[in-house]
């Protein structure tokens, strides 16, 4: 117990608790400090089930989901309780979903493109003259942590200025809002985010900073879940929760 307790206190050190919910820049942190929490981890999205080529880039409209074919994906993507959509609410943080109609709200993009080294999926609303950020929508109400690589683009990142990061629950509450400071590196480099909550996700909401509408995309979405032992003690957690916000 003593040596459990003593990890724990070495692995928050790397994290920022705000509120409620712990928040993580760095990956080897987040994933050894939620392995502790007693998660585990159920499925990670990297969109390589998509068929674009290498290079390409292909628009598409919202939204990204298992089992709805779109362009370069026949059958959805295979995380089977994640939906990927834009929001064109202005500004970070944003309350309520809210995706355009536009049939080139989202694009996948293959290796190669602009420096990128994986498949990704962002907004493509900028070609609309829109500033616009991402959903992603957890709707099994299992989900407990979420991690995920973020990327801008060399010659698409105009006045960058960090990331803005809102966490919601499976009603829609707000949890919790994090920023990731400055301007981040382009491709091929990612940039980190991850989130643990005591209480089941429904939604992270993630708005890049821009001087004028930009694109950015995800990857590798990491989905954790309560390891069985520990699943009967999140209703506990949840009920107390509520009562505090009361």
């Amino acid at each position: 117990m003593r040596a459990l307790l003593s990890m724990t206190a070495v692995l928050c050190s790397a994290a920022i608790a705000l509120g409620d919910v712990t928040y993580f820049t760095n990956h080897a942190a987040f994933t050894d400090f939620v392995s502790v929490a007693g998660k585990q981890l159920k499925g990670v999205e990297t969109f390589e089930e998509s068929l674009v080529g290498a290079q390409a880039k292909i628009p598409f409209p919202n939204s990204l989901q298992h089992g709805v074919p779109q362009p370069t994906f026949p059958n959805g993507i295979d995380a089977t309780n994640l939906i990927i959509q834009t929001n064109i609410t202005p500004g970070p943080f944003a309350a309520q979903l809210n995706p355009s109609a536009s049939p080139n709200a989202l694009w996948v993009n293959g290796p190669g493109f602009l420096g990128s080294n994986s498949v990704k999926v962002g907004t493509d609303e900028f070609l609309d003259g829109l500033f616009s950020s991402l959903d992603l929508i957890f709707t099994s109400h299992d989900k407990t942590a979420i991690g995920v690589d973020i990327s801008t683009y060399p010659g698409f990142n105009a006045g960058h200025n960090g990331f803005f990061m809102a966490v919601f629950d499976t009603s829609n509450v707000l949890l919790g809002t994090f920023v990731i400071p400055g301007m981040t590196p382009t491709e091929p480099a990612k940039n980190f985010f991850g989130v643990w909550s005591p209480v089941p996700i429904g939604r992270v909401n993630i708005w890049g900073r821009f001087d004028i509408p930009q694109p950015f995309a995800v990857d590798n979405i990491e989905m954790w879940v309560p390891e069985p032992t520990s699943a009967a003690l999140l209703g506990t957690a949840a009920a107390l929760l509520l009562r505090r916000r009361r």
